[in-house]
């Protein structure tokens, strides 16, 4: 049999969770996560690389998984997955990722009473066995009813960062091998920016629009056409995803592109705007009677109906057309206004790479300023900070920045520490240590199912505490995976407003959390955020634009984002 990426992509996922669950380092199954995470996203098939000899040439996959890849494509079997067959059955990992069950209860669930598919543990939740053992009770099998609802309706999406990048690239590939074309974007939730996306849609004008569909189709990302019609085509990628290519007349590309990329609910409004003109809007075009107006641009369209042009993030039926009408749309925050990230790793904790490599990069990205926060001493997997490695680590960051003045660069390292709200509401830092710190970010990471008084009060804790200056992704969320903690958001957001607590847009794009409704509400109220990209490797620092696009959905200004300030403006606050 041929695989596609996509089974490839699950057989190092099974393997990645497999050893997670068996306890195994975690820097090797993370290694086969971050695999079937590329393939995944790879835009061919990966027979073709096996073809021209370049699978050691695929980001995160060294010889070890080239030749397991190799062993998978060529003998249709992978020996060192069967072996871990064995020990984890597949029944056992589908359990691992129902949302609130994680691997060691998984492993005890399957140990201790013999669960070993989705079936068996909703038997033993309904039925009141998880709570007989040790250290599990009712609120865990009310959780895994929860979870196993969760799972069973999950619509399938993708997260935005994996749609984004692939939606570029096809933009960018369609361009270059369409003569025909005029213009091209990619529409939808995707231009909005949403967190999730079901799948791509892409928006061309062209005049030859049958050459621009066949072209489309013949694309090496494309694995097969599902259907093509006058001025549309669908198409399964070899990454699973699916797109739909519209192709619009040049003389209303902007019209289809505002409809596509619309909402629902802003699409009801520019409609009524419309209807007041006596103009009918469609898909196709803008129309007096039958008379097709010219729209070649969004701007276009926008300024008949009225109005100045509304960014694509903001078209969400958010009160954004009111505001326009009014004169009262934001400038919103842009990537180019980030001065700093202020929420990073390092290899001092679970990150990977020195200071001095962060620090680089940071000056590659062209920032003034950089904190590393490097997770506090509580959870030893994560190999956190104590204070006595603290100083250590702020020696080496001291060193760095001597040596760029050295080399007359004006920039400046900073000492800060992801610091962990503890079960008992208390820091994971000493306050005299915290007092020490640049920069305090405080986040949830452990007992996010704790009973909202409980769980809240954690959070209004870190915000009194005055050497706490940040919030980290606040609910804890993992989007498509875990939801965030059950906070009273009114007293929380009440508290950040009091204090001047500083509250994240976390740019890692499984975690875009706090999200666009929740920026809105926080400048509502006053209360700054700091967007950063929770990078834990070089790689993962362009992640902050993924914070941006949601603060942009939110409503948010450079204004608002204090990392688009001086440092000195900042500190001290």
């Amino acid at each position: 049999m041929q695989f596609s990426n996509q089974q490839v992509a699950q057989v190092f996922r099974d393997i990645a969770d497999s050893m997670e669950v068996l306890g195994e380092n975690r820097f090797k199954f993370q290694a086969y996560a971050r695999a079937a995470e590329t393939i995944d996203e790879l835009p061919t098939s990966l027979y073709d690389y096996l073809a021209a000899g370049t699978l050691d040439d695929i980001a995160g996959v060294g010889p070890a998984i080239s030749a397991k890849i190799t062993e998978l494509l060529t003998t249709g079997e992978l020996d060192f997955r069967e072996r871990l067959r064995v020990q984890v059955p597949d029944g056992v990992l589908q359990i691992v990722r129902v949302p609130g069950v994680g691997p060691k209860t998984a492993l005890r669930l399957y140990r201790e009473l013999g669960i070993a598919d989705i079936a068996a543990l909703e038997d033993a939740a309904r039925n009141g066995r998880i709570r007989g053992l040790k250290g599990l009770g009712a609120k865990l099998e009310s959780r895994v009813l929860q979870g196993l609802a969760a799972h069973a309706e999950a619509p399938n999406r993708f997260l935005l960062g994996e749609m984004l990048p692939l939606a570029r690239e096809l933009v960018s590939a369609f361009a270059a091998a369409a003569p025909a074309l005029s213009e091209a974007a990619y529409a939808g939730s995707l231009r909005r920016a949403a967190p999730t996306i079901g799948n791509i849609n892409l928006v061309a004008a062209s005049a030859e629009p049958q050459q621009v569909l066949n072209a489309f189709a013949a694309l090496p990302h494309i694995a097969s056409v599902q259907a093509m019609a006058e001025r549309q085509v669908e198409a399964r990628l070899h990454n699973g995803k699916h797109c739909t290519l519209h192709v619009a007349a040049p003389e209303a590309w902007g019209t289809s592109l505002a409809w596509l990329t619309a909402s629902p609910a802003h699409r009801a409004s520019l409609l009524e705007l419309a209807a007041e003109r006596g103009l009918a809007l469609q898909n196709t075009g803008l129309y007096r009677d039958d008379t097709l107006l010219p729209t070649p641009s969004e701007d276009a369209l926008y300024t008949a109906l009225g109005l100045p042009m509304i960014p694509p993030e903001l078209r969400e039926g958010w009160g954004e057309i009111a505001a326009a009408q009014a004169g009262t749309l934001p400038q919103l925050v842009e990537l180019r206004d980030i001065r700093a990230d202020m929420h990073t790793h390092t290899a001092w904790s679970d990150g990977r790479g020195s200071v001095a490599e962060l620090a680089e990069a940071a000056l590659a990205r062209g920032y003034e300023y950089y904190v590393i926060t490097d997770h506090s001493f509580y959870m030893g997997m994560v190999n956190g900070l104590d204070a006595a490695r603290l100083k250590q680590q702020r020696a080496e960051i001291d060193a760095v920045n001597a040596d760029m003045a050295r080399r007359g660069i004006n920039f400046k390292l900073l000492q800060g520490s992801e610091v962990d709200m503890l079960p008992d509401g208390s820091l994971a830092l000493a306050d005299d240590v915290l007092a020490t710190l640049d920069w305090v970010v405080a986040s949830l990471h452990v007992s996010l199912r704790q009973e909202r008084t409980a769980v809240t009060q954690r959070v209004l804790n870190a915000l009194h505490n005055p050497h706490v200056d940040c919030i980290g992704h606040l609910t804890g969320r993992r989007l498509l995976r875990r939801q965030g903690a059950d906070l009273d958001l009114d007293a929380v957001f009440a508290a950040a407003a009091e204090t001047g607590t500083v509250l994240e847009v976390d740019g890692g794009y499984d975690r875009l959390d706090i999200d666009a409704e929740l920026v809105h509400r926080a400048i509502g109220m006053g209360i700054r955020l700091a967007i950063d990209s929770d990078a834990h490797r070089t790689v993962d620092l362009p992640n902050i634009e993924y914070g941006v696009l949601t603060a942009r959905r939110g409503w948010a200004s450079k204004r608002d984002v204090v990392n688009c300030w001086p440092w000195d403006e900042i500190k001290p606050r």
